[in-house]
């Protein structure tokens, strides 16, 4: 009978399988690094990142329904602080009428950037991320490289890059809706 390694110690004792797993140089500092800070194991701080990233997915979910949705609310969420002048409100956006106005709009605008195309040649209004702060957040999505080293990519950039994650292929669809806003549309049989 093969001969077993030590019990496992600190918040999981009940780990009954072993991970094995290639990761990057500066993942893995960060993890050591972590774990130092943390007082846990390698092994552990592992274990405790990976459980808060599935539980957090699962709130999401519960929350949310998918990734796709909070990622898209919390677009429209930026779009809102972007687009909306609410530094000068005395009181919470949705308790004035006219900053609540503004909030829908900027909400507005940003989920019809994301609107489905129903047919290839079909011409909608519906691309109105005509806001230059937003259009740039949408251009610096897309344009967010996952492959970069953890340790040079700051906290907005890993924000971004997890807004990337969360959209999925939705991240493209407002420069499809832009370039298909400026087909000319066909005209009308009578």
């Amino acid at each position: 009978m093969a001969k077993r390694g030590r019990r496992p110690k600190g918040e999981y004792p009940e780990k009954k399988r072993v991970f094995a797993s290639r990761v990057r140089e500066d993942t893995w500092e960060m993890l050591q690094r972590a774990a130092a800070k943390s007082g846990r194991s390698v092994s552990q701080e592992f274990e405790f990142r990976l459980r808060r990233g599935l539980d957090d997915d699962e709130k999401i979910e519960s929350t949310f329904g998918d990734l796709k949705t909070y990622g898209l609310m919390k677009l429209a969420a930026q779009a809102v602080k972007l687009m909306c002048d609410l530094k000068n409100l005395k009181v919470h956006w949705t308790a004035d009428v006219a900053a609540f106005d503004d909030a829908l709009e900027a909400m507005t605008r940003t989920l019809r950037g994301f609107r489905p195309l129903t047919a290839p040649d079909l011409v909608t209004e519906s691309a109105k991320l005509d806001a230059p702060a937003l259009v740039e957040i949408v251009r610096e999505i897309q344009a967010a490289d996952p492959v970069r080293p953890l340790g040079k990519v700051s906290k907005c950039q890993r924000a971004v890059l997890r807004l990337q994650n969360e959209l999925g292929d939705l991240v493209n669809r407002p420069a499809r809706l832009l370039k298909a806003k400026e087909r000319k549309p066909k005209g009308k049989k009578t």
